[in-house]
């Protein structure tokens, strides 16, 4: 069976061993952080599994309004972020979705789901105001979304 990283290398003229060997080191690397990622995934899944089931509870203990006033203050201290600094409620609502440590797959979906890019031909046939908004929605996800991540990942 062929390699899936780098497989040209076995297609080099005269290649010996010790390349081989040192790609198939990497790439025994790389399947195992794929495994991780698959692991998180799972890990993940059960977080929103979870995350639904307490919802569920803390919706039947507390009034919605209790609920909200306490999401504004978390908000208010930077915990995910303040709700009015993201105009576009759709936008907002994805974002505001991400609760927590999302993963960079969640980011990304909240990018689609939250429509940043709403218009095939942007540059072609959208007015100057779509092109506005789209760029603000594209900065919006980029801060309040990318920018946490990247923060975290890297920290």
């Amino acid at each position: 069976m062929q390699p899936k990283f780098m497989p040209w290398v076995d297609l080099l003229p005269e290649v010996g061993d010790p390349i081989r060997n040192e790609r198939n080191k990497l790439a025994a690397k790389l399947a195992s952080a794929e495994e991780l990622e698959k692991q998180a995934a799972a890990l993940r899944a059960g977080v929103r599994e979870g995350r639904a089931a307490l919802l569920d509870r803390i919706m039947k203990q507390w009034a919605l309004h209790d609920i909200e006033q306490a999401a504004t203050a978390a908000a208010d201290r930077g915990q995910p972020f303040p709700p009015g600094f993201v105009k576009d409620g759709e936008l907002r609502a994805a974002l505001r979705a991400l609760d927590g440590a999302p993963s960079p797959l969640e980011v990304l979906q909240a990018f689609h789901a939250g429509r940043v890019i709403r218009q095939h031909n942007l540059f072609s046939t959208a007015t100057e105001e779509e092109q506005r908004a789209t760029l603000h929605r594209v900065f919006d996800w980029w801060n309040y979304g990318a920018v946490p991540l990247l923060t975290r990942l890297e920290g």
